[in-house]
């Protein structure tokens, strides 16, 4: 029996530590202090706020550290997704033998632990892509009345679902993150996982595309016969890394040979096999790569037994997810649109490709070892201006240069009033950063609110 496994299921008493305090780090302290764990909380951040709750629970909780001082006597270290496995931390307790879990793992143990695998899990990944397919099976099973869960990497972190008993279906985003942190290959047993793509993202973490697809696939490896694996065809990059998986595997493709007993994207339409074909004619899920979310989104759906008799209707009813594509104001004919979670290059390629009208583009942040060079025939073709800021402002400006009209700004409000004086009725201002978001701002959630704030304020001084 694996050393942490007593500790789940007896967690009362024990010492665990839990490096970063963020969302899934807090999340995790929070559980394990209910269960009695005795929990110490560290993070490298000097001030941090919102933590009166955990305090309140008896968490100890240590800022402006890496926590390697305060392994001594731990029984187990949770890691959060931002924890790079390089860290001094991770590298000293596995140096004095401290069993480690990330939260994720942490979370789908002690599901596994409460309830086996009567509980239908469906787990997407992907370098872009996952958030909405993941939304997508969760508003389509709660469009047949199942009680969902809808988390992981999306928002709230997995071990909130024990929390809600009588849940039927739980549907987690996981990101090469989570799953570099899993304490072995077989740690993930998900009845359907999904791997809709893979291009270069994340680098500056994994070192090699091999070492990110390494990564991607540890969501297949726990699975058997009797699962399901949704992957999309066309991608030679997934194909590759799916050649020998346990799982019956299911696929998506834009080739009706390769399509067979999955979906074919035909267009706007989604053909199911048995008669069944869906329209998108949602423009939230405007867009080639919209159509592959969806597609596999099916796809899940279909393998987790969902009914399939509402779908269209769950299609052209979804709601969209903030900072994916989202518009955020209309300020004279001209459109705003949040898609901050554009946190990559081949994200803002497939952005770019979803309007018609001319594009003045937001973009930059800090790198992530990403060549912009990639975006040069697409800022050629589609944008008229861009607006460059974060620290890969000048990168962007030297990769792109002969594009497009470029221009640095010195934050978002800058950067949105520049936007609309060079803008005319028609035209789609559209923040797509290529970058993440961690130089200027949290996480790619508050950069795209103050985007959308800041164009929103706009429209109302222009209506006054």
């Amino acid at each position: 029996m694996s050393p942490w496994h007593d500790i789940i299921s007896r967690p009362a008493g024990r010492r665990v530590l839990v490096v970063g305090l963020a969302r899934s780090g807090r999340a995790a302290a929070s559980w394990l202090a209910r269960q009695g764990a005795r929990v110490t909380g560290s993070d490298q951040r000097q001030q941090l706020a919102g933590l009166e709750e955990l305090a309140g629970l008896g968490v100890d909780i240590v800022t402006g550290v890496d926590g390697s001082r305060l392994l001594p006597g731990m029984e187990l270290v949770v890691l959060s997704p931002g924890v790079w496995m390089t860290a001094p931390v991770v590298q000293r307790a596995r140096q004095e033998g401290i069993p480690l879990l990330g939260e994720l793992e942490l979370a789908w143990r002690a599901l596994r632990q409460r309830q086996g695998r009567a509980l239908t899990l469906i787990a997407v990944t992907g370098t872009n892509g996952k958030s909405t397919t993941a939304a997508l099976c969760a508003h389509l099973a709660r469009s047949a009345g199942r009680r969902v869960f809808l988390g992981g990497n999306i928002g709230r972190p997995l071990l909130e679902i024990l929390d809600e008993p009588g849940t039927e279906l739980a549907v987690v985003e996981v990101s090469s993150f989570q799953l570099e942190q899993l304490s072995s290959e077989r740690a993930l047993d998900p009845q359907v996982a999904v791997w809709l793509n893979l291009t270069p993202d994340h680098l500056d973490r994994h070192g090699s595309l091999e070492e990110y697809a390494a990564c991607k696939r540890r969501l297949f490896a726990g699975q058997g016969a009797e699962d399901s694996a949704v992957v999309f065809l066309d991608d030679e990059q997934v194909v590759s890394h799916t050649r020998d998986l346990p799982a019956r595997l299911l696929g998506f493709s834009r080739l009706e040979q390769r399509a067979a007993g999955g979906v074919l994207i035909a267009g706007e339409r989604l053909r199911c096999g048995a008669g069944l074909e869906v329209i998108l004619r949602n423009q939230r899920l405007a867009g080639e790569h919209n159509a592959e979310n969806a597609a596999a989104a099916l796809l899940a759906a279909r393998a987790a037994g969902i009914d399939s008799s509402l779908w269209q209707q769950a299609l052209d009813g979804y709601p969209g997810l903030e900072h994916r594509l989202e518009p955020v104001a209309e300020v004279g004919g001209v459109r705003f649109i949040n898609d901050s979670k554009g946190t990559n290059v081949d994200a803002t390629l497939k952005s770019l490709t979803s309007f018609t009208a001319p594009i003045i583009l937001l973009a930059g942040g800090r790198g992530k070892g990403s060549d912009f060079r990639r975006l040069r025939p697409l800022v050629r073709q589609r944008v008229k201006q861009l607006l460059l800021l974060g620290e890969e402002a000048e990168h962007l400006a030297r990769d792109l240069d002969g594009c497009a009209p470029a221009l640095r700004v010195s934050d978002m409000r800058q950067a949105v009033q520049q936007a609309y004086r060079l803008a005319r009725p028609g035209d789609v201002v559209l923040l797509s950063p290529a970058c993440a978001s961690f130089d200027m701002f949290s996480d790619y959630a508050e950069r795209g609110r103050v985007f959308a704030a800041a164009a929103r304020s706009l429209a109302a001084e222009e209506h006054r």
